[in-house]
């Protein structure tokens, strides 16, 4: 998944959302981490917002001297283990101390910032996907848009949330214009984007209307043809994603214009960071490869 702490901070104000406090501007801490099932702990960054007239950047804003932790919470929401977090020569950005923690899925973790010179205090939990794997054969080649759509098969995997909900990132290596995809190709002559902005393309949220769930407790996904920002050699990343960052991306989409509520009716982003704004988020992740040729075969 892509950083979003700068959309985070842009969104933090809830401005064209709620309308107290239009005219006075206050300060948030704002938080973001993914942790990955059967991955290491995940890093911790931490900044503040800032008045929407100053150009942001992640430096500018990082805070340091932030008492870190993250802890394994067992069915009860009881305290298992505890992992404690250091700085790192990147101010903002925290690591684990045990670089060797690994993170298991189904299970519910807490992250708790305090600080020694500021009051603020807060709080995150998140319950990471079961792990799964693509267990089908995946073509070598595909035509794209061609007649034959890329499938993936899920292994069975159990429920974390109401229903499990995906998010496919495709990755090429040498992002090129001259084998950008139409749509992508676009964006890039009409508009201001370059073909390094797709290097790494996010579908979007795939909800349940387009997964089949077999007898046999597999999922089969249709990869959707708009994730396909490239010609050539493609990895995708099969992405179950938990509540938290379901939660954010659906309330970004609609920010972003995704809706056709009025401004005074659209809802506010949702993060799920008590004391603050972000996403403590967690993931459970695959990665395959294929190769997607241009209409007639090039």
């Amino acid at each position: 998944m892509k950083y979003l702490i700068y959309l985070l901070i842009l969104l933090g104000f809830f401005m064209g959302c709620d309308p107290q406090n239009q005219d006075s501007y206050e300060e948030y801490i704002a938080v973001e981490s993914y942790i990955v099932a059967n991955s290491t702990l995940p890093i911790v960054k931490i900044s503040h917002t800032l008045p929407v007239d100053e150009e942001y950047s992640f430096e500018n804003s990082a805070i340091s001297g932030a008492n870190v932790q993250i802890t394994l919470l067992d069915e009860d929401g009881n305290d298992v283990e505890n992992f404690n977090y250091v700085s790192t020569p990147v101010n903002g950005i925290y690591r684990a101390v045990d670089v060797n923690e690994r993170v298991l899925p189904l299970q519910t973790y807490r992250l708790d910032i305090n600080f020694n010179d500021r009051e603020d205090e807060l709080t995150a939990y998140t319950t990471v996907p079961d792990e799964f794997s693509v267990i089908n054969d995946i073509p070598e080649v595909l035509e794209y848009q061609g007649d034959e759509q890329l499938e993936l098969i899920l292994s069975p995997t159990i429920r974390a949330q109401s229903q499990n909900v995906y998010v496919f990132n495709t990755i090429v290596d040498n992002p090129e214009a001259n084998k950008l995809t139409p749509f992508y190709l676009s964006a890039v002559i009409d508009g201001d984007s370059e073909a390094e902005d797709f290097s790494n393309n996010s579908s979007g949220l795939v909800n349940e209307g387009n997964f089949t769930i077999n007898d046999d407790g597999t999922t089969t996904l249709l990869f959707p043809w708009i994730g396909v920002a490239f010609y050539g050699e493609n990895k995708i990343v099969v992405n179950s994603i938990d509540s938290n960052l379901n939660n954010f991306i659906r309330s970004q989409d609609v920010q972003l214009g995704g809706s056709t509520l009025p401004p005074g009716e659209i809802p506010n982003v949702r993060f799920n960071i008590e004391g603050g704004i972000g996403v403590f988020g967690s993931i459970a992740s695959d990665t395959v490869t294929t190769f997607f040729t241009r209409p007639d075969g090039s």
